[in-house]
């Protein structure tokens, strides 16, 4: 989801070998990373790259087959692509308020500025071969903040949690609502879905405080979990980030409206909300930069259940995904240029 949430699925891993990888290096200089483990990294840089391109191509190929039909319902107009142009933008500055306030959570005194222009560089990152956007954020973050890679990580994941529930809560409120006052019939997969999205929210409430652990362990878990428990324990910050959460999912909403609206299909603002609640669980099952044809399958899926039809499904979301994407270019790269200035003053 251009974001919605942090992008823990593909960074995690990588981030937390960086993580070890900083710390062994502290150790001992003679920790240098295998030819191996740089030749894995290669091979599999080329792979995504080569997965990339093959579902640009084939996304453009379809569209050409099928040019007339296309150009047929395209209604484009200038008021519309700079809606959803401007709705795009509005998305690193939610995004930025949320990381800020959970930085600052962590002990960071970044700037709401700082933070938004960190969030649109780590966005950008994102968009690249190899998903790299909190592990920007990590390296900021430690070389600024002396925030340890840890922490920050545990504290995205319960963040990751907490949106996914979120979304999760929302879509089952609209199946609902659909099932009891429109007497549309729902699909099981939907309500099964989206309800073991909302049951990612029991996650705050484990009582990990109460297991014991040797108190050497502890300390190690401790540091560990510190960002995990920071959501946990504080009901208010949480609330608070998952207000802004439901801000973003109706921007997402929002420009999926806008977009199928271009391709003159009547899809309502509720279906158009169903859509955006799914999108999150792009970040689970990324296989290409940005979740490239993840997020057009996800939404195509349930757009499928709605009774839309699939190919104009997928030019839709490729719509807003083209114009969200020229947002993220602007403001990345500017946001890139801004940060590395100031870590090249440190």
């Amino acid at each position: 989801m251009n974001y919605v949430g942090p992008d823990t699925k593909n960074d995690s891993m990588a981030f937390t070998g960086q993580a070890a990888k900083d710390r062994n290096l502290n150790e001992s200089d003679s920790n240098i990373p295998s030819g191996e483990s740089g030749k894995s990294g290669y091979w599999g840089s080329i792979l995504l790259s080569v997965i990339t391109f093959g579902l640009i191509t084939g996304f453009f190929y379809y569209l050409y087959l099928h040019k007339d039909k296309y150009l047929e319902i395209l209604h484009l107009s200038a008021i519309r692509v700079t809606l959803l142009f401007l709705l795009s933008l509005a998305f690193p500055l939610i995004s930025g308020i949320i990381n800020t306030i959970l930085f600052r959570r962590l002990g960071a005194k970044i700037s709401y500025r700082d933070g938004y222009h960190l969030t649109a560089a780590s966005t950008l990152a994102n968009q690249l071969p190899v998903s790299g956007g909190i592990i920007s954020k990590g390296i900021y973050l430690k070389n600024r903040y002396a925030i340890p890679y840890t922490k920050l990580l545990s504290a995205m994941l319960a963040l990751f949690f907490c949106f996914i529930g979120t979304n999760g809560l929302i879509g089952l409120a609209i199946l609902f609502y659909w099932i009891f006052f429109t007497r549309i019939i729902v699909s099981p997969v939907l309500l099964s879905g989206f309800g073991a999205m909302a049951a990612c929210l029991f996650v705050f409430w484990l009582p990990v405080h109460r297991i014991k652990f040797p108190e050497r362990i502890l300390i190690r878990i401790n540091q560990a979990i510190e960002g995990w428990m920071l959501l946990s324990r504080s009901p208010r910050l949480l609330m608070k980030l998952l207000g802004l959460q439901g801000n973003l999912l109706i921007l997402l909403a929002a420009r999926y409206w806008l977009a199928f609206q271009m391709l003159s299909q009547d899809v309502s603002l509720s279906e158009a909300l169903l859509f955006a609640t799914a999108s999150i669980l792009t970040q689970l099952v990324s296989i290409a930069p940005g979740g490239l044809g993840v997020r057009e399958a996800i939404v195509t899926a349930i757009a499928l259940t709605l009774g839309f039809d699939a190919g104009v499904s997928v030019a839709a979301v490729g719509l807003d995904r083209l114009i969200s994407t020229l947002v993220i270019l602007l403001t990345g790269i500017t946001s890139m240029v801004i940060l590395g200035k100031q870590i090249s003053d440190l």
